[in-house]
């Protein structure tokens, strides 16, 4: 297996975490990926591959390097996004540590930083095992792109949280399919632990608003003068806060996804009044409320149950009127385990790893969704993901990290799904009925 050895001569665990320290120590916030593509632009080029930056608005560029195949076989794509769950900077995120900022500390196997876990780390792997294929001079049939797109975080603009510091949730992958870029199939190294995620999570995310009036908090003494008890917008939506949860339990236990529980129901934030006003009651409340779900569910059924959840209250409360708007819809996406890139990643990580890896969905959003559904068959699986203190997942008190040595085999195994997919015959592997769009 030359291609193999030629390739993995330009790999080694020090490469890995120098560009993994690297993309960390750009900051990469939610609209401020610039610096970050420009880099890895740069980076690109260093490799000898074509390169491209896509204007997705003013100062945000989605960044793709090219290995050009024969054109004979299929594309492949490898995909990760640029900006980081938080900037660092925010109130109540900025003082958690080192693991939630952009600054990158190194234990031992273990990289220490904001994004290396989602997902500077798998993304590094990705950029590194197309690399070195193009430093090795290897000749694929199909082209091989590696890909950075903005905007992937579920972030969204609402009320005063304007701008592209909070324009996310695909924007980036959903200009992509837009605007000329396309694939046979794509891989999306997001941190699964090594799992082959097929499905992805969507959402839908209302804005519940109850209204009162700056009434006065405080007492007059005598009896002539009578004052107008004030309406507190608050205690309405604390009010309406019940009726909302028994819905979300209710809804919990009713979705399943392939026989396991799916969905979640999470009040996101409230906000009400003036903070800056005191002896005034709060003359408005705004709860935000997140519904998850999984592909089968209908965005329009979600929003109607919780209108009548509003309605209800109303009816027993006639003081009680709620103002409902849509702030953001997230579709949901699935392809058949039947696809030849879950096949191929598949063997791919078990050549190196030694034994199958699991084949399951994750709840999140994730940039499989636009992808699939503009028909390129999109999987998430990355090597990140790990934590040092045991088991999977992400812990919150300790930050983002990630261990060098799973980044290291994951090159491995995205240089063998290249070769393994890029020199198929694309028409023999192409499924002929396309899967991924679930509409209901």
């Amino acid at each position: 297996m030359s291609y193999f050895d030629d390739a993995m001569a330009y790999v080694d665990e020090e490469a890995v975490a120098k560009l993994t320290t690297e993309m960390i120590e750009i900051p990469s916030p939610m609209g401020g990926e610039e610096a970050l593509a420009k880099f890895l632009e740069g980076h690109f080029q260093a490799a000898g591959l074509e390169t491209r930056l896509q204007e997705v608005e003013e100062n945000r560029f989605n960044v793709f390097g090219y290995l050009e195949g024969t054109r004979a076989g299929p594309t492949l794509l490898y995909l990760g996004h640029l900006d980081t769950a938080y900037g660092g900077d925010e109130e109540g995120i900025r003082d958690l540590g080192p693991g939630y900022q952009p600054i990158a500390r190194r234990e031992g196997e273990w990289i220490y930083g904001l994004g290396a876990y989602n997902m500077k780390g798998g993304h590094a792997a990705s950029i590194i095992a197309v690399e070195a294929l193009s430093n090795a001079k290897v000749k694929l049939d199909g082209d091989l792109i590696i890909a950075g797109v903005v905007g992937e975080t579920c972030h969204t603009p609402v009320a005063r949280y304007q701008g592209a510091r909070f324009r996310g949730c695909g924007v980036g992958a959903r200009f992509l399919v837009a605007n000329g870029i396309t694939a046979d199939m794509a891989v999306i190294p997001e941190p699964t632990s090594n799992r082959i995620s097929v499905a992805s999570g969507g959402y839908v995310y209302v804005e519940l608003i109850t209204r009162g009036n700056p009434g006065a908090t405080y007492r007059r003494g005598g009896t002539k003068i009578q004052i107008k008890p004030g309406e507190d917008a608050i205690e309405k939506m604390l009010k309406t806060l019940p009726a909302l949860k028994k819905w979300g339990a209710e809804y919990m236990s009713e979705t399943t996804y392939h026989g396991e529980a799916a969905g979640h129901v999470n009040v996101i934030a409230i906000e009400g009044g003036h903070p800056f006003r005191p002896s005034k009651l709060p003359s408005f409340c705004r709860l935000y409320l997140e519904v998850g779900h999984m592909p089968g569910v209908v965005h329009g059924d979600i929003i109607n149950a919780i209108r009548q959840v509003t309605e209800q209250a109303r009816k027993q409360d006639p003081e009680i009127e709620i103002e409902l708007n849509v702030i953001q819809t997230a579709h949901a996406a699935e392809i058949s385990t039947d696809e030849f890139v879950v096949k191929s990643v598949s063997a791919a990580h078990e050549e190196v790893w030694g034994e199958k890896p699991e084949i399951t969905w994750d709840g999140w959003y994730a940039d499989t969704a636009p992808l699939t559904r503009a028909g390129i068959p999109s999987i998430c699986y990355g090597p990140q993901g790990r934590m040092s203190g045991g088991g999977s997942g992400y812990y919150p008190k300790e930050g983002e990290h990630v261990s060098v040595n799973d980044l290291t085999k994951g090159v491995e195994v995205f240089i063998r799904n290249a070769h393994n997919i890029c020199m198929q015959d694309r028409n023999a592997i192409r499924q002929p009925n396309a899967t991924g769009t679930v509409v209901r």
